[in-house]
């Protein structure tokens, strides 16, 4: 009998660490869906409010398709990209990400 208590404690133990464990994975995303990428000032260093493709880096991991689809945040095509398009680019982005 002291086995059997002993083995359910343990079976306890590690779904319970396994349960953090995928907790952990995951990065924490707050309620208004923020996806860790720079916020639009952050990338409008020149105040004009719009940024080109070159103005998006190229080693931010949450920018990275950000720079691979540039036209179609691009919604007026005029080669920029305002606070209106990048907001909503980047809140479309944020919500097709797969929850863990």
């Amino acid at each position: 009998m002291t086995y059997s208590r002993s083995i359910v404690s343990f079976a306890l133990l590690a779904s319970l660490a396994t349960g953090v464990a995928f907790a952990h994975g995951a990065p924490p995303q707050s309620a208004s869906g923020d996806s860790g990428a720079p916020s639009f000032s952050d990338l409008d260093k020149d105040n004009k409010g719009a940024i080109r493709r070159s103005d998006v880096p190229k080693d931010v991991d949450s920018l990275k398709e950000l720079r691979a689809h540039f036209n179609e945040a691009d919604t007026n095509h005029d080669g920029k990209v305002d606070k209106g398009e990048y907001d909503a680019y980047i809140n479309k982005a944020s919500t097709k990400q797969p929850q863990r």
